[in-house]
């Protein structure tokens, strides 16, 4: 192989400082962290004019390793073509990225590896990194993805950087009436996510990724190929409990009483017709558990002899065994390791809208720690994606859990993107959406008034789109074009 002679000077000149025994040693470890971090799509290697590397000698008895991992990345077979070519951009890509490593450890050989096996402890594609917890057991990590990262909307208009230089907060927001292409054009950026070695969590309020029926072919293919290439976990509420608990005690009698009060007052939030009193009850019993949990929750309201919206509220969700119990539930940090989707078609909407309020409430409560600006990129570690997003936008100013993770989220490492049929629903009682959002894309304008169009679209549209069409709104301009549609580009 003949690389480049960038990636040849500083191979030659780090191998020896290093440590490593060869040179092929460093060439193997720049390819294993760009499989790992995964290559941009538009990165375009360069003109291959330094000396020849031993392609035996570079990848020797890890060729099929290679082979399966960029498969995975470029999302079908390979010819030894199109391998070759996929190798070498992925040595390339990982000798530039080495090369940042080495520059912003002060070229200290010590430093160097620490932040490279960092890096091996922090990236992923799409698998589990084991790592050893203070008890001994094995307990996994969130990805963190400290590179820019960018999706394509519209197949004619520039990838949008999501956590890049100069952008704003990640919020993305998408709208359309059924039949439109909205669907679509979610899976296809999810997909893109899952290449760049981005992890999400996709509330799946409409059972779009369920099972499909026996006559529907394209639709199974479609699901296979999705999970195939995202490898995301798929849960079907109803069918088994998410495997966290979302209530938690805290360290002393007044840290708890104020988790106490922020919860009461969320399930207030989302509960029909619930009143102070019946909200003070359910502070009152919350605050009397040493592990909280729902089916605990739900016994010391009743034998406080509680009564009302909020004892049939969480009593529903222990009845549907929506969460799991306390001494069985996993950690979220584990459960979020790797993408997951939830999908909550079977539950009546006042049910599903609490089970999304009370997982999004534990990363604003629990996960909110802000991840530094590297080099004017903000680190990211899952998308937060709410599907039929207007159930849950701000209620009566109560609850504006979405507000703040679209204005916070990004900082954690957590952007959020939503979905709703009807644009004007991200119009929510005091807060604009559309304007807050780095990006929108809508496809059915002819469902907004004027006026309406000029706040959400930035302008008016007075012509019909045809399917898969929509308005893109990023960066103060307003496009039509076609959209991206994961049936026909597959997330590349």
């Amino acid at each position: 192989m003949t690389p480049s002679l960038f990636a040849e000077k500083f191979i030659e000149d780090v191998y020896p400082r290093v440590g490593a025994k060869t040179k092929a040693v460093l060439g193997r470890a720049a390819v294993s962290l760009a499989l790992a971090e995964g290559v941009p799509q538009d990165y375009k290697a360069p003109t291959g004019n330094g000396k020849d590397i031993s392609w035996d000698a570079l990848v020797g008895p890890l060729e099929e390793v290679y082979r399966a991992a960029l498969r995975f990345r470029f999302g079908q077979k390979m010819d030894d073509s199109a391998f070759q070519r996929e190798f070498r951009r992925a040595f390339e890509f990982g000798c530039v990225r080495m090369a940042d490593i080495w520059e912003s450890s002060g070229r200290d050989q010590a430093k160097f590896v620490a932040e490279l096996l960092r890096g091996a402890q922090n990236t992923e594609l799409q698998m589990p990194v084991n790592l050893v917890d203070a008890g001994g057991g094995k307990r996994k990590m969130l990805t963190v993805v400290d590179r820019e990262v960018k999706v394509k909307l519209l197949n004619e208009v520039e990838p949008w950087s999501m956590n890049g230089p100069e952008t704003k907060n990640g919020l993305l927001i998408i709208s359309g009436q059924p039949g439109s292409g909205k669907s679509q054009l979610a899976l296809d950026l999810l997909a893109q996510l899952a290449r760049q070695g981005v992890s999400f969590l996709f509330f799946d309020l409409k059972g779009e990724l369920e099972e499909a029926s026996a006559d529907d072919k394209e639709k199974a293919e479609n699901r296979k190929k999705f999970f195939d290439l995202t490898g995301a976990q798929y849960l079907r509420l109803i069918d088994a409990p998410l495997p966290v608990n979302p209530l938690y005690a805290g360290k002393s009698g007044p840290e708890t009483a104020n988790i106490a009060s922020r919860i009461a007052s969320l399930v207030r939030a989302f509960g029909p017709q619930m009143g102070q009193n019946q909200e003070d009850e359910l502070r009152s019993a919350y605050q009397a558990l040493r592990r909280p949990d729902f089916p605990s929750l739900v016994q010391q309201l009743e034998d406080d002899e509680s009564e009302g919206v909020a004892v049939s509220v969480l009593r529903k969700l222990v009845e549907l065994n929506i969460f799991a119990t306390a001494d069985k539930a996993r950690p979220f940090e584990e459960w979020i390791s790797r993408s997951n989707i939830i999908d909550l078609k079977p539950l009546d909407n006042d049910t599903r809208v609490l089970v999304v309020a009370f997982v999004l409430n534990f990363f604003i409560e629990r996960l909110n720690k802000n991840l530094s600006v590297r080099k004017g990129i903000q680190p990211l570690q899952m998308v937060l994606f709410v599907d039929e997003a207007h159930n849950i936008l701000p209620k009566d100013g109560k609850a504006k859990l979405l507000e703040k993770l679209a204005r916070e989220g990004r900082s954690w490492g957590f952007p959020l993107w939503l979905a709703s049929q009807d644009a004007d629903k991200f119009l929510s009682n005091g807060v604009d959406f559309a304007d807050l959002a780095s990006a929108g894309v809508h496809f059915s304008p002819q469902t907004l008034k004027p006026k309406e169009q000029k706040e959400i679209l930035g302008s008016t549209v007075s012509k019909m789109l045809d399917k898969g069409d929509a308005v893109l709104r990023l960066g103060g301009k307003t496009t039509t074009g076609g959209t991206r549609q994961f049936w026909r580009d597959g997330g590349n």
